[in-house]
């Protein structure tokens, strides 16, 4: 249904000939064109299980770039401060929206269960890396990094949980 409100919300906004929704899988785009521009949101990548998931993710999102085109992906590597004060636990993110996570440190997963109003509504797993493995999977991916930050608010990245990638496809 999310194409359907994307639309919805286009033409709206009067920018109904602009976006053309698709759904598709990260690691095999339904694109056929050339863009300046890819941003992988919301984490997206964390959902890839393991490193070559995720070169295969990048590099499909690589090879969509014109040349010196930019991806811009986000994703985190928990503190441990985090894990421990969230293990296990019910937390309301949003009013009526809650989490679980259930933290795997050794296997550096997440599975986070999402409810309202008493019921399950989604469960997923998410692997991350650090910011050092991540630069590492974006070099496999034939990307050249242009920046990293710790928020989206363009703060340099100090090593913290959050992580705002900025990639190069090279010419």
């Amino acid at each position: 249904g999310m194409p359907a409100v994307a639309r919805e919300y286009a033409e709206r906004e009067g920018a109904s000939e602009r976006p053309e929704p698709r759904v598709g899988d990260l690691r095999e785009p339904p694109v056929t064109e050339r863009v300046p521009l890819v941003t992988v949101p919301f984490r997206s990548l964390l959902h890839m299980p393991d490193d070559a998931e995720k070169v295969r993710a990048l590099s499909a999102a690589r090879d969509l770039l014109e040349p010196d085109g930019l991806l811009v992906f986000d994703v985190f590597a928990p503190s441990r401060e985090d894990i421990e004060e969230t293990d296990g636990l019910w937390l309301e993110r949003e009013p009526g929206i809650f989490e679980r996570a259930g933290w795997d440190l050794h296997g550096r997963s997440l599975v986070l269960t999402v409810r309202s109003d008493d019921r399950t509504a989604a469960t997923m797993e998410l692997h991350w890396l650090s910011a050092a493995e991540w630069n590492a999977v974006i070099e496999d991916a034939g990307l050249v990094v242009e920046a990293l930050y710790g928020w989206f608010d363009g703060r340099p990245f100090e090593g913290g949980e959050d992580m705002l990638w900025v990639c190069r496809r090279p010419r």
